[in-house]
């Protein structure tokens, strides 16, 4: 009967092909754990048998030239062990995870693979030679040169590789001794750090280095090891803990690091520094150290792919386990550190929830338990709440609405309705209070930035290298060469124009630091008052220009308009006739009497030529201006001063307010929401 013929060529064809350094590296990792085996395979007949593995390379920069020579001490090629080679998929390492494939990577990666053997058999010294080659024929062709066997003392093999044969190898091969190096520590460190296996000598170039050495030197006192306890899925895993300095972790996405073994075999490593929280291990008087952990178990035996790259597993189901062991490793082994990273990481939180209360929704211990365990900025507590936020937010919504629809239908209402509604009502009493607390804490801080700015920009005096604080005062209060109806700038005119009067909130009907000639539409030069507010405004009229379902009608003109003045806080010279507050102004109001400004929905509205016009002049009195001032009257609390102006402009005012009672006014409008929220204003600078 005939049998099957096994088609080469196509099985090494459908192997997968690397897309990562780490697997391009493979088909040598495979040569180089072969080695360690065969050493492996003395040692179980004699213990204290020194192994050694020698690996030279050279031609990294050339795929078309790369030659790689692997040569070890071990018990060499015999013919139980040929037999097995000569046979795919063999199961002779079954016991050690062997899947009988990882001399094809060979194939598929190298343009030419040789392999040289001494072996003891029946007491008598034996070799044997050939080239491994992809075709469906031979795939072994006997080699007489044995160009290498020389170099191996009594037992052992060579297997020498030459040319990278396949594309993606040789797009993603490493083209440098340093990433060579990287990958090649961080696929054997699981093994170099338990200083388990042979020695091993790594030359590129003429470049040596020596293993384990190179590795476990960096470790810092003895491991850690436990396993873990019976997990439903993943059974019983094994985790031996090093602590290293940092060199440990070059190469590697991360610095603290599980590794990942199948059957002996380094599979892959996973960092865990946001999981471990930690920014560096302390240890034997170290700070600055990491973390690497080895995982072993019958689940990883069980699910390693063929190629041993990869698991057989979904990666939520890699990621479960790695995060059942970094919780195993903060409980039983970094204990005292992480019990001190939690009170931190705790105390972040709650400044947090007080800067941005509206995250609160809350105990503080489910919040924490809800993000990341190595979250510690806002940015991260945020991003890891928002997701609760809104189904909270949803939920809330969805129970009024329902409660809502039952009154509307005049459905019969159960027993615990009252319960239903009072819940509910609960729920937007709770979201208003949140609201409402985020909003106070940002008008504090504005407050206080205002109020320190101010104190800032009148130590420095009249030095003219300072006028950009001036603007910055300006800007932030309302952004400078700004008009508040420009659609297209919508996002721009964000202000604290409640600072100046509460109804402007959120007013879109004002030009900042304009040039009279753009606010108007014909007409205007090139002076600019500092704030201009026309009554569109929340307060100062009937309508929101931003509705459009509630039209205004542009043929009723302005009759209410509202000019601000900032004055440099500390200035005391005003000695230019231009600087003649009242001149200033009606210059102004002249200029825009009988004009017309554009809406926000690019109407045009007219000024009435009785418009009021409530100009406000916001100052320090003091130096040349308190005596500009000294005929006007003051106001009610005796600290400012007002102008009733006539004639043309009879109706309109002028007013100075102090700088420090704006701030005041503005402290004392938000105070009961101050209260409110459990916060006070700060204690008031010095003047």
């Amino acid at each position: 009967m005939p049998t099957l013929a096994p088609n080469v060529i196509n099985r090494v064809d459908k192997l997968p092909k690397p897309s990562n350094t780490a697997q391009a590296m493979q088909p040598l990792f495979e040569a180089v754990s072969n080695a360690i085996f065969a050493i492996e395979d003395i040692q179980k007949k004699h213990p204290d048998y020194q192994g050694v593995v020698d690996i030279f390379v050279s031609g990294l920069r050339d795929p078309g030239v790369l030659n790689i020579e692997v040569i070890d001490n071990g018990i060499g090629l015999d013919r139980k062990r040929y037999e097995a080679f000569c046979q795919l998929d063999t199961d002779f390492k079954k016991e050690r995870g062997g899947k009988g494939v990882g001399r094809l990577f060979w194939l598929d990666s190298f343009a030419d693979v040789r392999v040289e053997s001494k072996y003891l058999e029946s007491d008598q010294f034996h070799d044997r030679a050939f080239t491994f080659l992809l075709n469906n024929g031979e795939q072994l062709r006997e080699d007489d040169n044995r160009l290498h066997l020389s170099r191996v003392r009594n037992t052992g093999t060579v297997v020498s590789f030459r040319g990278l044969r396949e594309a993606n190898y040789r797009k993603q091969f490493p083209a440098s001794a340093e990433l060579f190096k990287r990958y090649f520590s961080a696929h054997f460190i699981a093994d170099f750090l338990m200083a388990r296996g042979p020695k091993v000598r790594l030359e590129i170039d003429g470049e040596e280095a020596r293993y384990p050495e190179a590795v476990s030197g960096l470790v810092v006192g003895e491991p850690f090891e436990a396993s873990t306890d019976e997990h439903r899925e993943f059974g019983a895993l094994k985790i031996t803990g090093f602590t290293c300095k940092p060199e440990a972790s070059t190469g590697l996405d991360g610095m603290h690091q599980l590794h990942l073994l199948a059957d002996g075999r380094n599979v892959e490593p996973r960092k865990i520094d946001k999981l471990l929280g930690i920014d560096r291990v302390r240890r034997d008087g170290h700070d600055d150290l990491v973390f690497h952990g080895c995982i072993t178990g019958d689940y990883l035996n069980r699910h390693v792919n063929e190629g041993r790259t990869a698991f057989n597993l979904a990666e939520s189901k890699v990621k479960e386990l790695i995060r059942f062991c970094t919780e195993f490793i903060k409980e039983k082994f970094l204990t005292e550190q992480i019990a001190e990273y939690s009170e931190a990481r705790r105390e972040d939180y709650r400044g947090f929830v007080q800067r941005y209360p509206i995250y609160d929704f809350a105990d503080e211990d489910t919040q924490l338990d809800r993000v990341p365990f190595g979250a510690r900025s806002p940015e991260e507590f945020a991003t890891g709440l928002v997701k609760y936020q809104i189904r909270r937010d949803e939920t809330r919504q969805k129970d009024i609405e329902a409660v809502i629809k039952l009154l509307e239908e005049g459905q019969s209402v159960s027993q615990n309705f009252a319960e239903v509604v009072i819940k509910a009502a609960q729920e937007v009493q709770n979201s208003e209070r949140l609201a409402l607390a985020q909003h106070v804490v940002r008008r504090k801080l504005v407050l206080e930035l205002l109020e320190r700015l101010i104190r800032r920009i009148r130590d420095r005096g009249e030095k003219e290298e300072d006028f950009h604080l001036e603007s910055t005062l300006h800007s932030l209060i309302v952004p400078m060469r700004m008009n508040g109806s420009d659609p297209s700038k919508v996002e721009a005119t964000v202000h604290d124009l409640w600072i100046v009067d509460e109804r402007l909130a959120f007013t879109r009907s004002f030009a900042s630091d304009q040039r009279l000639a753009e606010t108007l539409k014909s007409g205007g030069t090139d002076i600019r008052p500092d704030l201009l507010v026309w009554n569109l405004a929340h307060g100062l009229g009937v309508v929101d220009p931003s509705d459009d379902e509630n039209e205004f009608d542009a043929s009723e003109p302005l009759r209410k308009a509202m000019i601000v003045e900032f004055k440099r806080p500390g200035r005391t010279q005003y000695k230019k006739t231009e600087d003649l507050v009242e001149l200033q102004i009606t210059k102004y109001l002249r200029q825009m009497k009988n004009g017309e400004i554009e809406t926000y929905n690019r109407q045009r509205v007219r000024i009435a030529p009785d418009c009021i016009f409530y100009c406000y002049v916001v100052a320090d009195i003091r130096g040349d201006l308190k005596e500009q001032l000294a005929g006007w009257s003051t106001t009610a609390n005796g600290e400012g001063r007002i102008r009733a102006l006539d004639n043309e402009f009879k109706g309109s005012t002028i007013e100075v307010i102090q700088w420090q009672d704006l701030v005041n006014d503005a402290w004392a409008r938000n105070v009961a929401t101050l209260h409110a929220a459990g916060l006070r204003r700060s204690a008031k600078p010095r003047a």
